[in-house]
């Protein structure tokens, strides 16, 4: 666990590439300078680790809100299908204070994932189930745009999202600045951004 979490706020803080494993060791305060290489195969090894960690932590309260929406027919609404995507994630910020994952998925976005690296939503894992129903139900709510244009678009609202809270806890303190609200404003613009019409000069799908 000491890996993990040194290894996600330095990923976070310096970017991915730019941490060595010797570093990540010793910031975990571990004697053996290969521990990771033991531990978790290498890097790679390393940041699936984390990921998995973190979206198994999230996934209980991305089933809560899928089950109410089920019971309350939001199956259809974008905002709402927001919301189980990234709530979650916003909730460990704002009652956690917890900014390294989110920093760490901001440098994932940014350079491991156009790498083909992937996130436990891109594989059968069982930490991601209920993001992966919530991915494949916005989806399907905006098959319009065709396949690569939409997950185009997720990823850029993904990234939206991370750096509106990673710019506010770089901050000094607001008392006059609500997080819910910052969210609420955020899940707009997200959903404003995915619903925009295509643009035809150069089509991606």
């Amino acid at each position: 666990m000491a890996l993990i979490l040194a290894a996600e706020k330095l990923f976070g803080d310096y970017g991915i590439d730019a941490v060595g494993l010797r570093a990540i060791s010793e910031a975990a305060q571990q004697k053996n300078s290969n521990a990771v290489q033991y531990h978790f195969g290498g890097k790679l090894g390393l940041l699936k680790a984390i990921f998995e960690l973190r979206e198994g932590q999230l996934q209980p309260a991305r089933a809560n809100l899928l089950a109410q929406g089920e019971v309350q027919g939001r199956f259809r609404d974008i905002r709402f299908l927001l919301r189980v995507c990234f709530e979650p994630n916003f909730l460990l910020y704002r009652d956690h204070h917890e900014i390294g994952y989110l920093k760490l998925h901001a440098a994932y976005l940014s350079t491991h994932r156009p790498r083909g690296v992937q996130h436990p939503v891109d594989y059968d894992s069982a930490n991601s189930v209920s993001y992966r129903q919530a991915i494949w139900l916005l989806g399907e709510r905006l098959a319009y745009l065709g396949p690569k244009r939409w997950m185009s678009r997720l990823e850029s609202v993904g990234t939206m999202f991370l750096s509106v809270f990673i710019q506010h806890s770089a901050r000094k303190p607001d008392p006059n600045t609500s997080l819910d609200e910052l969210f609420e404003d955020a899940i707009e613009m997200m959903a404003a951004a995915l619903t925009a019409p295509p643009g035809y000069r150069t089509p991606i799908s």
